[in-house]
This record gives structure tokens, C-alpha cells and sequence, in this order.
């Protein structure tokens, strides 16, 4: 097998599946539209990284609980410099209710759990300076990451270029690999082809159903202050990101579709309300600035809040068969050698590195039996077979 891939996307996505290739013998492509790495969502100053669970979804809870388990303990061994993370905890403030409900359920599923979360209390809010009585969580191995440095990091390997400025325009498949176009009239040839490109991944010809929508996040961020601020990320309404590089950073706002490129006074507004229950005099401080700074990016996030991991099909094989043949997992029309990475929303960074390693393992023909319950929650093709009544072989690709 020629093990070189060509991957259209370098966030975080593209940056950790280039780096597990890298890593067991591939000759990896990075292929980046905008002048450098991380520039999209993965640019932003800090990306929080804790466990955001549901109260009623026990296969998005258990796929949460391997991301970030698998994501802190992997940050943790790569030789980052020390001042660009920190797993010191991170606090999610709840209503009372649901954190009692969160908790019943979240006892039931870890082992351990005193080394995994505790709940707020007096205590925990006067040591995290959380100046409101508040409920909820406090994630011991949760924190928060420079998106960046990560992404140069996963990236400085010898068996990685990186070609910026260049967007693909099609994707084709010849008899024994693939020819990717750019829109400077340029070709690219490779045996194997990832697409990693966040909102955009639907613009080629054979992704074209796999929707996605663009959510508009804008975050803004203070210069160091004198007073006494929480040393850990702290999410309520929005999160307050503790000093990091002489900023803290809080936000992020919400806006689906829309492409409005500049910063809103409107939302650098709404991303100070957001943490006025986290700290008010902080609060009470960003109200009187006459300007904030910030960043907009983009988040892709799928209808179901599931991302797009895995393989998708030959459309023209696919048009021509029976639903009674797409009903059996192991005739299903997969393009061979094409694989996705998308739809990670705002849990990118807690997603996103899991994922590429499960993508890792698959285009490695090594997968593991969660490797394989993974695949089929993320199966990209599962809109289209539960359309077409086909549920059950939709989330169940892979035998486990």
C-alpha cells in the first residue's frame, strides 16, 4: 500500500490526523487555504477543554468521556512548553436540579469518580474565587490549551509539508488514487485523501451531503488585571479563561450562518453578560471599557451534534442499489480511501485529536473494538441510511 495522503484542512482536525500518520510511516500533505496553520476556529487565543455532558444521551456521554480522557492524558505527553496548557481543572456552573440529575448519571458511569469531578462547594469557590453561590462541577483533569502552539507542535515532523494558500476546488478519483485541483489552476496527486476543512466540507462534488452548519463565535479578551481572578477555567453562561499570555479570554458567542467578519459591539456585550455570574468584579470592569479587543472564527457543527468521522460513498454505486443490499453493513459502497474529519463544533479540541486517531487506525487497517464504536456513531453516511429507514446499519458499520 503507498502510504501517502494528502489532508485539505489544517486546524486542529487536519493537524492530528497529519501527526498520527506522521507517526506510523505516512508521507502527509497539509493542505491550508489561508496563509498559515490554525487561522479558522483553531486560531483562537485559548480553547477550553473540559466535559460537556447531557442529562438524556448516554452514547454522546460515553463518546465525550473517551474524547477527553484520550485528549487530556495525549496534550499532556507531547513536550508542549508548559506556559501553553495547564490540566489543573476547569469549573461548569449549573442549575442545582440538573447538576443533582448530571451527577446520578455520571456516578453510574465512572469508576472513580472523586479523581474525575467533585461538586461546587463553599470551599471550592472561595479557593477558584467564584464570587456567587453557584452549583455544578469542578473537573479535576480539565483546562484549557494554547490551539496554536498545539498545532505547530503536532506538525513539526519531517514526514509533514504544509502548503498554504491554496484552496482545492475539486476532488477526482483516478484508477489507482486521487487528483485534487486548486483554484490557482495547480495539481495534487495522492493514493489516499482526507477532508478536514470544518464548514466547507460539503463543497466537493462527493461530500456535497454531508451538511454542515457554520456557527459565528466571536471572544474577546483583558489585559491582566489587579484583582484576585479565577486561576482555572470557569463556565457558566460563557467561560472566563484564567491569565494566559498576559490575557484573560471569555466569550464565545453564538451565531449560526452568519459570515459577518468583524467584531460586534453587540456581542463583545453579550460575552461580558455571559460571566457576570463568574466574577463581577471583573465584570463590573469590562463594562467601563470603551473598546475590547477580539476574534471571530467559525465553528461546523452537524445537525445532531455528532461530527462526520469515517469513510463515505461511491455515489454513483450507491444510486444504483436497493435499499434490501444497503441493508447489510458489509455491501455498504464505501469510496475507497477517502475519509472524513468535520463537524466537531465547538468541542473541537476535545473532539477533533480523539477522532484523527481513530481515523489514524482506521486508514491503518488497526482498529480496536472502541475504535470501532466510534466509527459507527460518527458514521458520515448515517443521514443518508436512516432516510432511508436503514437505522440499525447506520450505527452499526463495524461489528463489535
Amino acid at each position: 500500500m503507498q502510504k501517502n495522503i494528502l489532508i485539505i484542512g489544517a486546524g486542529i482536525a487536519g493537524c492530528s490526523l497529519a501527526h498520527f500518520l506522521a507517526n506510523s510511516d505516512w508521507d502527509v500533505t497539509l493542505i491550508e487555504s489561508k496563509d498559515n496553520i490554525a487561522q479558522g476556529g483553531s486560531g483562537n487565543p485559548v480553547a477550553a477543554i473540559y466535559p460537556k455532558f447531557m442529562l438524556n444521551d448516554e452514547a454522546y456521554n460515553d463518546f465525550m468521556l473517551r474524547s477527553f480522557r484520550f485528549t487530556t492524558d495525549w496534550i499532556s505527553q507531547l513536550g508542549l512548553n508548559k506556559e501553553d496548557f495547564r490540566f489543573d481543572g476547569a469549573i461548569e456552573i449549573l442549575e442545582e436540579t440538573y447538576t443533582k440529575k448530571l451527577e446520578i448519571n455520571l456516578s453510574k458511569k465512572i469508576t472513580s469518580k472523586e479523581d474525575f469531578f467533585s461538586l461546587i462547594n463553599k470551599s471550592i469557590l472561595s479557593k477558584y474565587s467564584i464570587e456567587r453561590n453557584s452549583s455544578g462541577f469542578l473537573f479535576h483533569q480539565g483546562g484549557w490549551i494554547n490551539p496554536i502552539a498545539l498545532c505547530k507542535q503536532l506538525t513539526n515532523h519531517s514526514n509533514i509539508k504544509i502548503i498554504t494558500h491554496q484552496k482545492i476546488k475539486s476532488i477526482e478519483k483516478l484508477i489507482d488514487g486521487w487528483t485534487l485541483k486548486t483554484e490557482d489552476k495547480k495539481t495534487l496527486n495522492s493514493s489516499h485523501v482526507a477532508i478536514c476543512n470544518a464548514y466547507s466540507v460539503n463543497q466537493f462534488d462527493l461530500t456535497q451531503h454531508l451538511y454542515t452548519d457554520a456557527f459565528r463565535g466571536q471572544v474577546n479578551w483583558i489585559t491582566s488585571t489587579s484583582f484576585s481572578m479565577p486561576p482555572i477555567v470557569t463556565c457558566d453562561e460563557g467561560y472566563l479563561a484564567p491569565l494566559i499570555h498576559d490575557k484573560h479570554v471569555f466569550g464565545a458567542t453564538y451565531a449560526m450562518n452568519d459570515f459577518f467578519k468583524d467584531l460586534r459591539t453587540s456581542d463583545t456585550k453579550k460575552n461580558i453578560a455571559s460571566i457576570k455570574g463568574i466574577h463581577r468584579k471583573f465584570y463590573n470592569y469590562c463594562e467601563t471599557q470603551k473598546s475590547i479587543p477580539g476574534r471571530v472564527a467559525w465553528r461546523a457543527s452537524t445537525k445532531d451534534r455528532k461530527p462526520y468521522v469515517g469513510q463515505v460513498f461511491d455515489n454513483q454505486l450507491f444510486k444504483k442499489m436497493r435499499v434490501r443490499e444497503l441493508a447489510r453493513a458489509d455491501q455498504l459502497p464505501w469510496l475507497k480511501n477517502l475519509y472524513i474529519a468535520s463537524g466537531f463544533g465547538s468541542r473541537g479540541f476535545t473532539f477533533a485529536p480523539y477522532c484523527a486517531s481513530v481515523l489514524a487506525n482506521l486508514i491503518n487497517g488497526n482498529l480496536s473494538q472502541e475504535d470501532k464504536e466510534t466509527l459507527n456513531y460518527t458514521n458520515p453516511e448515517r443521514y443518508r441510511l436512516k432516510k432511508m429507514s436503514l437505522k440499525k446499519v447506520a450505527s452499526q458499520i463495524y461489528k463489535v
